[in-house]
C-alpha cells in the first residue's frame, strides 16, 4: 500500500510525533510511505532530523505553513498535486488544518482524474480542532463552515478522543458520525515507562534542592496553552508550600509575556525556563508534578508522557483532556482560566508524596494500556485496509 501523509509542519509536539511513528511503523510492514511537510513557525524546535535518522522517506513544502497566505497556498497545493500525481497513492491521509485543507482538496483533484478502482482513500485526523479558543467568533464560525465542507471530500474523519469525537459530529456538526472513527494516539513510551527513583534527571540544573515539589509544563508558550494562569496559580500555591518550584519547558510568542509575569508575580526566583527539552527522560524525571493549563486542547500528547513516567497531572477539564487524565485517580481537573482551582490541585498534591504516587503509579498503568504505538500502527492499517477495499469496491 502507498500511503502520503501531509502535515503543517514537524515541530516538537504531538502531531509531528504521531506521524512520524505512524510512517516508520508502516513501513516497517512493508508499506511504501511520503511524509510531505512544510516549514517551521518561529520559536519552534523540529522533529525534521529525529525523522531522517528514522529512515522516513520525506518531502518539504517550503511554502506549507499555519498562516493563510493565498499566493503561497495555490503554490503549495499545485506542488502538492504534483506529489500526488508522481506517487499515485492508495491513501492520501492529511493532519492538522492548514495540510488538512489543501492536502484534501489535492486529493480531490487527483481523484476526480481517476476510476473508481484507483481513487486513493481520503482520511483527514484531528488532533485538536480551532474551533474554539483561536481565533474571534466570526472566524470560528467561517473555519466550521469550510470544515464542513471539505468533510464531503473526505472519506474517513479519525478523531482522537471520544470527547473530540463529539465535538466533530455533534456540538459542530462538522461531519456525520457515519464518516468518523476513534483511534487514540500512539506513542512511544517505552523510555518513560522505565523511568525509576535512580533516573539520570535535571533537578540541580533545575535550581530545586533536596526536598523541593517540582511542577512541570513543556510545551508551546502559545495563547491557546494559557500558561500565565498556570503562573498565576503557582504564585498562589507557592504561598501556601515554599517548597514548590516550577520548570517551564518550551517556546514560543508568548515567552516574552510569561517571563514578564513571572517577574510582576515576584516568583522568578523559583520558576526556571528550560525552553526545548530534547531529552524527555531526564524532564520528566526531574518533576513530581505536571500540570497543563490550555484553554483548548485535542489529546494532549505531553500528559500522556507524564503519566508513563509516573507522575501526576493536573490540567484544565477541556477537549479530550478527560479521555486521558482520569480525575481523582491519575491527578486533577480543574476549570480553565482558573488560577485559583488550579492553585488548590497544586497544593493537595505538593503536601501529600502518598497522592502523587498513587496518582503516578494508576496513571503509568493507564498510559501503557491505552498509548502503545503498536496498538496505533495496527488501528491505521486496519482502516486503511477496510476502508479501501470499501471504496474501490474490492470484495
Amino acid at each position: 500500500m502507498k500511503i502520503v501523509r501531509v502535515i503543517a509542519r514537524l515541530n516538537v509536539g504531538g502531531p509531528a510525533r504521531h506521524v512520524a511513528l505512524l510512517n516508520a511503523g508502516l513501513d516497517a510492514r512493508g508499506h511504501d510511505t511520503l511524509l510531505v511537510y512544510g516549514a517551521l513557525d518561529a520559536g519552534e524546535a523540529s522533529l525534521e532530523a529525529p525523522a531522517v535518522e528514522a529512515g522516513i522517506r520525506l518531502s518539504k513544502e517550503p511554502f506549507l505553513g499555519r498562516r493563510v497566505n493565498p499566493l503561497s497556498d495555490l503554490r503549495t497545493f499545485v506542488s502538492v498535486l504534483r506529489t500526488l500525481f508522481r506517487e499515485q497513492p492508495d491513501v492520501v491521509h492529511t493532519h492538522t488544518a492548514k495540510a488538512g485543507t489543501l492536502g484534501r482538496l489535492a486529493a480531490f483533484a487527483y481523484n476526480v482524474t481517476r476510476g473508481r478502482g484507483r481513487r486513493a482513500l481520503v482520511v483527514h485526523t484531528f488532533h485538536g480542532h480551532v474551533f474554539d479558543g483561536y481565533f474571534s467568533p466570526t472566524v470560528n464560525g467561517l473555519v466550521r463552515v469550510t470544515e464542513r465542507w471539505l468533510a464531503r471530500l473526505t472519506d474517513v474523519v479519525v478523531t482522537i478522543s471520544p470527547r473530540q469525537q463529539d465535538d466533530i459530529v455533534r456540538r459542530f456538526a462538522v461531519a456525520p458520525s457515519s464518516k468518523t472513527v476513534v483511534i487514540p494516539l500512539g506513542l512511544d513510551l517505552d523510555a518513560l515507562l522505565a523511568l525509576d527513583v535512580s533516573s539520570p534527571h535535571l533537578r540541580h540544573e533545575y535550581g530545586a534542592a533536596p526536598g523541593d515539589v517540582v511542577v512541570g509544563y513543556i510545551g508551546r508558550l502559545v495563547p491557546v496553552k494559557d500558561v500565565p494562569t498556570l503562573l498565576r496559580a503557582f504564585a498562589v500555591a507557592l504561598r501556601a508550600t515554599p517548597r514548590l518550584r516550577l520548570v517551564v519547558a518550551g517556546d514560543g510568542t508568548e515567552r516574552d509575556v510569561v517571563e514578564a509575569l513571572t517577574r510582576e508575580l515576584g516568583v522568578g526566583a523559583r520558576v526556571h525556563f528550560a525552553r526545548w527539552v530534547s531529552d524527555l527522560p531526564r524532564f520528566y524525571a526531574s518533576i513530581d508534578v505536571f500540570a497543563l493549563s490550555s484553554i483548548n486542547e485535542g489529546t494532549p500528547v505531553a500528559a500522556i508522557e507524564a503519566m508513563a513516567a509516573a507522575k501526576p497531572v493536573v490540567a484544565t477539564r477541556t477537549g479530550g483532556v478527560p479521555d486521558v487524565v482520569d480525575d481523582g485517580s491519575t491527578g486533577w481537573l480543574v476549570p480553565t482560566r482558573n488560577a485559583m482551582t488550579l492553585a488548590d490541585a497544586l497544593v493537595r498534591l505538593a503536601r501529600s508524596a502518598v497522592e502523587r504516587e498513587r496518582f503516578g503509579l494508576a496513571g503509568r498503568e493507564r498510559a501503557q494500556a491505552r498509548y502503545a504505538h503498536t496498538r496505533l500502527v495496527s488501528d491505521i492499517e486496519q482502516l486503511y485496509t477496510h476502508e479501501l477495499a470499501r471504496r474501490r469496491g474490492v470484495h
